[in-house]
This record gives C-alpha cells, sequence and structure tokens, in this order.
C-alpha cells in the first residue's frame, strides 16, 4: 500500500472516530505528568539516527501539550516530526501534529507556531542552545 493510501486510511478512521487530543494545559506539569504515564523511555534513537523524544509544546495561545517529537540529529536536532497525543479508553495514540490539529477543539486552534523543550537534554541539539527553556 502506498503511503498517500495509507494517509487517507488513518485520516478515513479519525474522521469515523474522533481522536481525543492531550493537551490545552495553562501549566506545563500537566503535560509533564501525561509524558510520565507514557512507559516510553524520555528519548529513543531510531535506526536511521534520529532520536524520538518526550517533549513539551508551548502553543502559541500559551497552552502546553505532551507530545513525542523527533528530531534529525545528523541536522543539529532538528524537528522532523511531531506527535499530539489522543486518548483512546485505556491507550495512547500519537496522532501526527497535522493530523491532530484538525481534531482540536476550536479554543485550541492557535497552536503554531508553537516552542517545545525536550524532557531531558540532548547532546548535539543546537536549537535547544537555552534548555529547559522553550526553543
Amino acid at each position: 500500500m502506498n503511503n498517500a493510501n495509507n494517509t487517507n486510511d488513518i485520516l478515513s478512521q479519525l474522521e469515523a472516530k474522533p481522536p481525543k487530543i492531550i493537551g490545552g494545559y495553562k501549566k506545563p506539569g500537566w503535560a509533564v505528568k501525561t509524558l510520565d504515564k507514557i512507559s516510553n523511555d524520555p528519548t529513543e534513537v531510531e535506526d536511521d539516527g534520529s532520536v524520538t523524544a518526550k517533549a513539551v509544546l508551548m502553543a502559541a495561545n500559551e497552552t502546553y501539550y505532551p507530545a513525542f517529537l523527533t528530531l534529525d540529529m545528523k541536522e543539529g536536532g532538528k524537528v522532523i516530526g511531531a506527535y499530539l497525543i489522543a486518548e483512546d479508553e485505556e491507550n495512547y495514540n500519537l496522532i501526527p501534529f497535522e493530523m491532530a490539529k484538525g481534531f482540536m477543539k476550536k479554543q485550541d486552534e492557535e497552536l503554531t507556531p508553537f516552542r517545545y523543550r525536550t524532557l531531558v537534554k540532548l547532546d548535539g541539539d543546537v536549537y535547544q542552545q537555552k534548555w529547559p527553556d522553550y526553543s
């Protein structure tokens, strides 16, 4: 199956049962608490050398969202993927950021531009020079 068909299938499934995106918190600590409930390590090195990291997004409207970011460490930690978290009964699902925006509540639409910080400092990440401040 090609990537375009796969994306359309995912969108169809999400439209049939819209995901409950977690976030919109007034304080970043709530986003961190959500990430703590997810058993993944704070960072995971992928086969291609990129890193998937737990992170907190600070939206343009100054609300906070737990997320996973994929960072290209060959490019100094450039963000190449962002995934918001949706709650589905007893599970958490990662929804690509661009898809998730379509399912956000009206008051949460002002997400971009977002700033972020990973839960742990990453060696070689030139984009988060003032970590733990938001970049």
